[in-house]
């Protein structure tokens, strides 16, 4: 038995006949009638279409026959596509590469065979158009040829009307689709659900819309798998979108994209492998931009693609040109404001709460967007359900509340969050901040100490700033101490950090009060806060010094009458690497974000997972132990550091879901004493820092310390499942 050979050109062959989206597809009547006819012209009794698959060949219409396919290796079709002319085979036993196969020695078998190619408008031959009988007959006539040939080429031609009408409907669908959901949107609103739209629509992977501006594309809307991400701004040079430009016409590459542009980074980084972008032009035909789509796989329908971005580009362009004016009206109201009252808008600008309010503001937001999130997915059960909606309302009305305290606050530390930043020595600084309290512990004979090791090393700060801390601290500590008390200072070092600790024997605080001792937003309405003259304002201002200076502050206290101790935390200034510590100004290079992955994978990974979650706030502590249980994850939430690693300790968890800023101990410290166990105590566990710290530098700071994932919050509970799968994943593979 002879097999048939592959063709060279069988990928391309493959892909041809997928295009047409036939296999498998019921019976049709047009091509029944062309075997129906077929087998009365030749007077067989078995006529097939049949398309030659990877590994059979399937029949689309069938006369005379019951099966619906054969394997390759099974038929002489396999053979046929290898030409594209007629085959006749008069006599299956008297033909070598035949005679040995079951259908030719069986009886009645199959004697004769006669296949005309279908070759389609690109050159493919997909499979034939074949008589069969089980008697041997006569070698076809050059007339007969032709006929079958003809009949062959009728097949093809209603396989193109075929795929035409489903491209047609496929084009009436997309439209439709892409209309209606950008029908109602202006301005931003429109851009954002026009590719989010596209890439529904065309089944692509990305879609954007982008600006041009000084031989850049800066993007102003992009989706990708169906999400919107961040814009990106990338120069024209080795781009396709830049023969876009300089051609002003749509242009595409539906395959193999990354071949024409060997050096293209960003191309290789998305795995991009097809591309089709349409310009937008102005009404005087200049290119503002483009409006394209791209996917990991070869484009199936081009025509599609570009009718649909020829279509929306027009729209994209009146939008893009509308904004471009609002945006000259604001800028022209701008300056004229400006020119009325510059002193007074510049006042306003300075009103900057974000980095005081950062962690109040996005803690509340927390709770409310993710408990949101899942009640939108209706998974959540009666109970759950209530406690989402009290937990939302509780946060929403915390929140406003906050908003009503941002003019107080705003009149007291205006002007006043600017570092000058330098070398620092500690000890003067101290020092110049116990000169000017001494008066006041004198006047209430507090007995006033320091104990300051001269050879701490240099800090990088703003002296002036550095200092507020010191009588911040100082100032509170003599408030808040008896006639007669003690208050002691202390400079020291340790790792990388150096510590200023400041102590008294004054009125405590007590367990309840600890966590909100650094929350002023928590205390502005309480009476005794005030009456004591700003306790919690200048506390807050000490820990938001503090962490410009990259440090942390916290606080200890026995209870109330038994004193407290505050302690300070500021990085020292290292110069060199070898102990494994980093330098100032040092970047720290964190893991980019995993792709998307798919919700069973991740649930797959986390099934049975056990994961130790610690947060101080409820709320916060309550929904990420539902939202990861919802994947799976097995979840033991304690609400502090100290208790979080004695269950590291005796519950050996897979995972550490940590925050990072909490009464006491916060989540930097609990990882540096995590990271000094032994393995098999916990020292190497998986640790995701989840936090309302989200400047980079807090993000530099969790990884350099030992956590492998930093996520900001809100958090939303997909994004901290991938983020989990993904770690542990690669530990498993690791």
């Amino acid at each position: 038995m002879t097999t048939a050979p592959i063709s060279p050109n069988e990928v391309q062959r493959l892909e041809a006949l997928r295009r047409y989206n036939i296999l498998d597809t019921p019976p049709e009547e047009s091509f029944d009638r062309i075997t129906a006819l077929a087998a009365r012209l030749f007077d067989v009794p078995i006529t097939l279409v049949s398309l030659v698959d990877e590994f059979r060949a399937w029949f689309k219409s069938c006369y005379g026959f019951d099966s619906r396919e054969v394997s390759r290796e099974s038929t002489i079709c396999s053979f046929a596509v290898l030409s594209d002319d007629v085959l006749v085979v008069p006599d299956t036993r008297k033909d070598p590469r035949f005679a040995c196969m079951p259908f030719a020695l069986s009886e009645p078998g199959l004697r004769f065979y006669a296949g005309a190619p279908l070759i389609d408008k690109d050159g493919y031959n997909l499979g034939t158009l074949c008589l069969l009988d089980s008697k041997p007959r006569h070698e076809l006539s050059a007339k007969q040829r032709a006929s079958l040939a003809d009949l062959a080429a009728i097949v093809v031609d209603e396989l193109e009307l075929r795929l035409a009408a489903r491209k047609i409907a496929q084009m009436d669908a997309a439209l439709i689709e892409v209309t209606k959901g950008v029908s109602a949107a202006t301005g931003e609103a429109f851009f954002y659900s026009l590719v989010q739209h596209l890439t529904k629509a065309l089944g692509v992977d990305y879609a954007f819309l982008g600006e041009l501006a000084g031989g850049k594309i800066s993007t102003i809307a992009l989706c990708a798998d169906y999400e919107m991400v961040d814009n990106i701004e990338y120069s024209l040079l080795n781009t396709p979108c830049k023969q876009v430009i300089e051609q002003g016409k749509p242009c595409y590459y539906p395959r193999g994209i990354q071949a024409h542009f060997p050096d293209n980074h960003l191309l290789a980084q998305m795995e991009v492998d097809s591309y089709i972008a349409a310009p937008l032009l102005d009404s005087t035909g200049c290119v503002l931009g483009l409006l394209g789509v791209m996917a990991r796989k070869p484009l199936e329908n081009t025509q599609l693609a570009e009718s649909l971005l020829t279509i929306f580009a027009t729209r994209a362009t009146a939008e893009l040109e509308r904004k471009r004016r609002e945006e000259e009206r604001a800028e022209l109201l701008v300056r004229e404001q400006v020119a009325r009252g510059e002193a007074e808008a510049a006042n306003r600008m300075k009103d900057d709460f974000l980095a005081v309010l950062s962690h109040e503001l996005r803690s509340p937001l927390n709770p409310i967007l993710g408990w949101s999130r899942m009640l939108r997915a209706q998974k959540l059960n009666a109970v759950t359900t209530a406690r989402a909606l009290e937990a939302i309302e509780r946060n929403a009305k915390l929140l406003s509340e906050l908003i009503e305290d941002l003019l107080d606050v705003s009149r007291l530390i205006r002007g006043k969050l600017s570092l000058q930043v330098c070398p620092v020595k500690l000890v003067p600084i101290i020092q110049a901040a116990i000169e000017t309290v001494q008066l006041a512990a004198g006047a209430k004979k507090i007995q006033l100490e320091s104990v300051l090791n001269p050879s701490v090393g240099l800090v990088s700060g703003d002296p002036n700033r550095l200092q507020q801390i010191v009588w911040n601290l100082l100032s509170n500590a003599i408030k808040f101490t008896p006639e007669g008390g003690k208050v002691e200072i202390r400079l020291e070092c340790s790792d990388s950090y150096t510590q200023i600790r400041v102590s008294d024997t004054g009125k405590g605080i007590s367990a309840d009060f600890l966590p909100y001792v650094f929350e002023r937003f928590r205390q502005a309405d309480s009476t005794s806060t005030r009456s004591h003259g700003g306790l919690g304002l200048g506390l807050a201002i000490v820990r938001h010094l503090a962490e410009l200076h990259g440090g942390t502050v916290h606080v200890d206290s026995p209870g109330e009458g038994l004193g407290a101790i505050f302690t300070v935390q500021l990085p020292l200034i290292i110069t060199t690497h070898g102990n494994g510590l980093l330098a100032p100004g040092h970047k720290v290079e964190t893991e980019p974000e995993a792709p998307p992955t798919p919700d069973a994978i991740i649930s797959a990974v986390l099934d049975g997972l056990q994961v130790l979650v610690v947060d101080d706030e409820p709320d916060s502590r309550d929904f990420l132990t539902i939202a990861l249980e919802q994947y799976g994850a097995r979840v033991r939430a304690v609400a502090s550091a100290t208790e979080a690693f004695e269950a590291l300790q005796q519950l050996k968890p897979n995972v550490l879901v940590s925050d990072i800023g909490m009464p006491g101990e916060d989540g930097y410290t609990l990882i540096r004493k995590i990271r000094a166990l032994e393995p098999e105590q916990g020292g190497e566990i998986i640790a995701v820092a989840v936090t309302a710290y989200a400047r980079s530098e807090d993000s530099q700071r969790a990884i350099s310390l030992g956590f492998h994932r930093h996520i900001a919050k809100p958090v939303e509970p997909a994004k901290l499942a991938a983020a989990i799968a993904s770690l542990v994943r690669t530990s498993l593979v690791g």
